[in-house]
């Protein structure tokens, strides 16, 4: 099976989808009103310093306050612009992630490096979710194809992904090469095999945009941007267009044109690879994802055996029930116990990934007897997770059959992003958002309008619903009338929940209900 990235783009929203063999490894979503911010760096000001919890409130110009922590303070960005050519043969320790934090031990109080009113720079590392404000960093760092650029960190680090130690080598030679003094190199997985004078360019780009950063920094008021990262598509075409990626698919013309504007420039080997899709079918149906995210929002997923899983959220942590369920087994209790295990396993990481489930996780294990089996699974939980992007850090198998696990959690769940809490239950449950709703029934349109022969087609739905197609979407509305050459009539209906909504035209009905429900990955 290929490994594809999908890209469905509508002027509502953007959702990107990588498939390996034909199964969801990540997913990003991107709405046009509510654009994520990590990567941009702000010029701020800070609000408030808290020596008692070593960290500081940061006004970057958001809604909330950004938060700081100690280890993350540096005050040394005066020395404000940096030589292309200067170099420093000073390596630093391997590792393959981004700009680091400073130990907290090393560093004085943040009360005596910080105050109220005091300007600085920071760079936003980890989305708001939900009352939380965006945590920043003062160690920026400049995302390319090929390399990360930290100004503040002198280290240079080789990607793990790439395993020849000669290519290690020698591309820790060319960024030590270029490396500024103070500052330093990440070299990602797709640098692997790139010329010398590809990467000093490359190194060249990432410094003259530091120092442009620096300028502007100098003019402006707090709290302004100073910088902004790439959206979705360019960002995900940046770093998910890996060496082992077969095609890149999108359904929109515009961003087709753009995205091949961008591989020309940054990755031309790629140009071949990245198609505009033309198929009549939703370009997420077309690859199975449409309906792999509806059970994504299910509470229980179902194992290949007959077993399942229970997933329950809460603000603490995630807890995993795994259940036998219908599978009885063909020996003896242990061995039905173990497979379930085995099998669930696998869908954990998975459902996670797909999930994007951050924090503490507890999983409940079936009880094993037998040491052996315990440490099986324990084997198969870490091949599970070898390949999540995510940092993850698991547990033993405790006697009562629990694996403690924690993952990083870097922006909103899945759930986050596509639900809100809801009306008739008071906040108890949750439901899908009334954005989400109109986007699924402006997909559902689509779907319909070719099939219906009757040219006045009648959309009913909840008001919430109807308020957004006739109001911010009624361009969207327009586009479909003039695709399938038909009259659309929307109507609000007060008694319906808010997840339904009837598409009609003369005699042709279909009543749709946009239920966050499922039944786990088939």
């Amino acid at each position: 099976m290929s490994n594809v990235l999908v890209i469905n783009a509508t002027p509502q929203e953007t959702r990107v989808a990588s498939l390996e063999n034909g199964s969801i490894s990540d997913f990003h979503i991107e709405r046009r009103r509510h654009r994520g911010v990590v990567g941009n760096i702000y010029k701020g000001r800070v609000l408030r310093v808290l020596p008692g919890m070593q960290a500081a409130f940061v006004d970057i110009g958001l809604e909330k306050a950004g938060f700081l922590y100690v280890s993350d303070v540096y005050n040394d960005h005066q020395t404000h612009s940096i030589d292309d050519e200067e170099e420093d043969d000073d390596a630093g320790s391997d590792n393959g992630g981004g700009g680091r934090r400073r130990n907290a031990k090393n560093v004085p109080p943040i009360e005596k490096q910080l105050k109220e009113g005091q300007e600085i720079l920071v760079q936003v590392v980890k989305d708001p979710i939900g009352t939380k404000g965006a945590r920043v960093t003062c160690h920026v760092s400049l995302a390319g194809r090929n390399l990360v650029f930290m100004p503040t960190v002198a280290h240079v680090g080789i990607s793990r992904q790439i395993a020849r130690d000669r290519e290690r080598k020698r591309l820790r030679q060319i960024a030590n090469e270029m490396r500024p003094a103070g500052g330093g190199f990440i070299v990602r997985t797709a640098a692997e095999g790139v010329s010398r004078k590809l990467l000093r360019h490359d190194m060249g780009v990432l410094i003259r945009l530091w120092n442009r950063i620096m300028e502007r920094y100098d003019r402006v008021e707090s709290p302004s941007r100073l910088y902004e990262d790439l959206d979705l598509i360019l960002r995900a075409t940046r770093d998910l267009a890996t060496a082992d990626l077969d095609r890149l698919v999108v359904d929109s013309r515009t961003e087709y044109d753009r995205i091949m504007t961008f591989i020309e420039h940054v990755m031309p080997k790629f140009a071949s690879r990245a198609e505009l899709y033309v198929g009549s079918e939703p370009i997420f149906d077309a690859y199975g994802i449409e309906s792999e995210l509806k059970n994504a929002l299910s509470r229980t997923v179902q194992l290949p055996s007959g077993g399942y899983l229970v997933i329950e959220k809460t603000e603490a942590l995630t807890s995993i029930d795994i259940n036998t369920g219908r599978f009885v087994g063909k020996k003896n209790l242990e061995q039905t116990i173990v497979k379930t295990n085995v099998e669930a396993a696998h869908e954990v990481a998975y459902q996670l990934k797909l999930r994007n489930i951050g924090g503490l996780v507890i999983i409940d294990f079936i009880d094993m007897e037998e040491a052996a089996n315990r440490r099986r699974v324990e084997k198969e939980l870490d091949k599970a997770f070898a390949g999540d992007r995510g940092r993850v850090k698991i547990s033993s198998i405790s006697e009562f059959g629990l694996v403690e696990l924690s993952r990083k959690r870097t922006r909103e769940s899945l759930e986050q992003m596509l639900c809100e809490p809801c009306d008739h239950c008071e906040g108890l449950g949750i439901v899908k958002s009334r954005e989400t709703v109109a986007c699924e029934l402006l997909r559902e349109l689509h779907r319909d309008l070719a099939a219906i022969e009757a040219f006045d087609v009648h959309v009913l739905a909840h008001p919430h619903v109807t308020t957004l197609l006739l109001g911010r979407e009624r361009d969207s509305l327009r586009d479909l009338e003039l695709r399938y050459e038909k009259k659309l009539h929307v109507k609000p209906d007060g008694s319906r929940h808010v997840t339904e909504f009837d598409i009609a035209g003369g005699n042709q009905r279909s009543k749709k209900r946009s239920k966050a429900s499922g039944s786990g990955r088939r």
